[in-house]
């Protein structure tokens, strides 16, 4: 394998990485706040939710090339232990295995997200039960309950971070 690869896969997954939770942490941090000087609370909505569908084109991609190279890079220190025989700490093992669940996770939380909530957020949203100015309460907390999912995933996020920065220190 030539030289320059481990580090270009690491560089493809810390790309993903950034482009998935920095988007997400942009949405949360920036966008949401900003949307709620808006006028009207439907228009508001209807702004957030074409702005999340905006955002699923570039972060399902981003996750994808996140766990691609992520593989790849389980599939290096496979190679290197098993295939080699070299060997691990067992503290390693541990916190791979943590890192790898927090990321199962995350992925989980989005799917959820995408599958289950989006479509009953859209459904409520064009439906007549609501006025320009008081959305109905149904989506009012799904709002809410997206906006926890999304700082939950942030949260196991950093503490992907964490587990990373770990495994490079073990």
């Amino acid at each position: 394998m030539p030289s320059w690869f481990r580090p270009f896969v690491l560089w493809l997954h810390l790309l993903g990485v950034m482009l998935w939770i920095g988007g997400l942490l942009f949405h949360v941090l920036v966008v949401l706040p900003l949307l709620a000087r808006h006028d009207t609370t439907v228009e508001r909505l209807r702004l957030s939710l074409a702005l999340e569908a905006r955002f699923r084109r570039v972060m399902w991609p981003a996750v994808g090339l996140v766990l691609f190279t992520g593989l790849g890079n389980l599939l290096t220190v496979w190679h290197a232990t098993v295939v080699l025989g070299g060997s691990l700490p067992p503290t390693f093992a541990w916190v791979l295995g943590a890192k790898m669940l927090l990321v199962l996770g995350m992925v989980l939380l989005l799917f959820f997200l995408q599958i289950v909530i989006q479509p009953r957020r859209l459904a409520v949203l064009s439906g007549p039960s609501h006025t320009a100015h008081a959305p109905p309460v149904t989506l009012q907390r799904l709002q809410r309950l997206t906006l926890l999912l999304y700082l939950l995933i942030l949260v196991l996020g950093a503490a992907v971070l964490w587990c990373g920065v770990l495994l490079r220190n073990i």
